[in-house]
């Protein structure tokens, strides 16, 4: 079976997988705008303090980003501009040896 998805089907993931983590995190990314920008995560946030709610949850917002859409990079802006940027993968893999 080949599956080929168009720029149509491509776009529908896309917002369903923008949805689901605007559903983990209905209180810090409620109002935000959130778009994919090659590997990062741009979230645009309308007021000051989403900015600092979004900060103080930083952690778990990161996490669930690059889980749920595999993404390097969480960009928090506002008004335009880069405030913050964060890494997702910085869990670093361990050898183990026998």
């Amino acid at each position: 079976m080949n599956l080929q998805l168009n720029s149509n089907d491509l776009s529908q993931l896309e917002t369903l997988r923008l949805n689901r983590l605007r559903q983990k995190h209905p209180q810090t990314l409620g109002s935000c705008f959130l778009r994919l920008k090659r590997e990062t995560l741009v979230v645009h946030c309308p007021e000051p303090w989403y900015v600092d709610q979004l900060m103080e949850e930083i952690d778990r917002v990161v996490k669930s980003a690059w889980l749920v859409l595999g993404v390097r990079y969480v960009s928090i802006c506002y008004a335009g501009e880069e405030v913050h940027r964060a890494k997702t993968r910085t869990i670093r893999l361990r050898c183990i040896s026998k």
